[in-house]
């Protein structure tokens, strides 16, 4: 995937709706592991800089071992005291268990899906797995990686 330019009207309709919640961790949570949640991630935070909203960082939280979602969960507690916030991308639930730790960490999460490639059942998993309240909603991708919204 390509990275999206933050004058994207789909991108930027995607952040202004995330905006209207309160979050300081916004998880980004594949449905599978074809999914670019870290691109997701760059374009988001890119497209809330072009609007000049607060800095949002990335904590990029694909490929956390076990033994490091200690850590990662400790950095998002972290991020209010400092008045920071972050997106955070993730692997999928079924392939990275840790992940659950850290989504349910996390403020918020947005569920990442693509037409035609994701199936309902693992992303009915992974929203019962992390919990339905978490989910500000999802970001639906067509084939090309471009968000539709609806």
């Amino acid at each position: 995937m390509t990275l999206a330019p933050p004058t994207d009207p789909e991108w930027q309709r995607i952040w202004f709706t995330v905006r209207q919640h309160r979050w300081n961790s916004l998880a980004l949570v594949p449905s599978h592991s074809a999914i670019d949640v870290l691109a997701i991630a760059n374009s988001l935070a890119a497209t809330g800089r072009a609007h000049g909203e607060r800095p949002v960082g990335i904590i990029n939280a694909t490929g956390v071992q076990l033994e490091n979602v200690q850590q990662v969960v400790a950095t998002l507690g972290a991020l209010p005291d400092r008045g920071e916030s972050a997106l955070v991308p993730v692997d999928p639930i079924d392939e990275n268990p840790g992940a659950v730790a850290i989504v349910q960490a996390a403020s918020a999460a947005l569920l990442v899906v693509r037409l035609g490639e994701s199936l309902v059942a693992p992303a009915q998993s992974t929203i019962a797995l992390i919990g339905r309240g978490r989910f500000l909603g999802s970001i639906v991708l067509d084939d090309a990686s471009r968000p539709v919204v609806r």
